[in-house]
């Protein structure tokens, strides 16, 4: 009976230590795999950043281009306003 007592200890020992293990490997894996998503985030985030950025660069361009073009005919159709006003004079 004794005999039957140490091999069930020996087996306890032998399977706590085979979880240990697994569960060592687990969760380093799992720290690894969650580090490499991190990573991948902030590369993909920076992608989005470097993206929006030129995307809203290209439109304050065409806004600027579109408000100069706007107040040069305003310019023109001022000064054509104050011709006809003063064209009596």
């Amino acid at each position: 009976m004794t005999e039957d007592k140490g091999f069930v200890e020996k087996g306890m020992e032998k399977n706590m230590e085979l979880w240990e293990k697994w569960t060592g490997a687990y969760m380093d894996t799992m720290f690894k795999a969650m580090d490499k998503t991190m990573q991948q985030s902030s590369v993909f985030q920076e992608q989005v950043n470097r993206a929006v950025s030129a995307a809203v660069h290209a439109q304050s361009a065409a806004m600027m281009t579109s408000l100069q073009t706007m107040q040069d005919q305003l310019e023109k159709l001022t000064n054509k306003v104050d011709e006809f006003l003063h064209a009596d004079e």
